[in-house]
């Protein structure tokens, strides 16, 4: 995500990622097995971190693309 300059934007990609975790973990958490609870907070964490971040990326190059057009 090189060409996000905005913290705001750098930030919500770990903030979506460590909510998704925690509310996807606590359920299976609940069952008593603590290794498939790692493994799904990990799964959970990372799929979520990349994809935000693609779609951020997304976003943002369409913007830029659509304002360059208009100059």
């Amino acid at each position: 995500m090189s060409d996000v300059d905005s913290p705001v934007l750098r930030l919500i990609p770990y903030l979506a990622a460590f909510t998704v975790t925690v509310f996807v973990t606590i359920p299976v958490f609940g069952g008593g097995q603590l290794l498939m609870a790692l493994v799904v907070a990990v799964i959970a964490y990372f799929g979520t971190y990349y994809l935000v971040q693609y779609v951020i990326g997304l976003v943002v190059r369409h913007r830029r693309n659509n304002t360059d057009d208009l100059e």
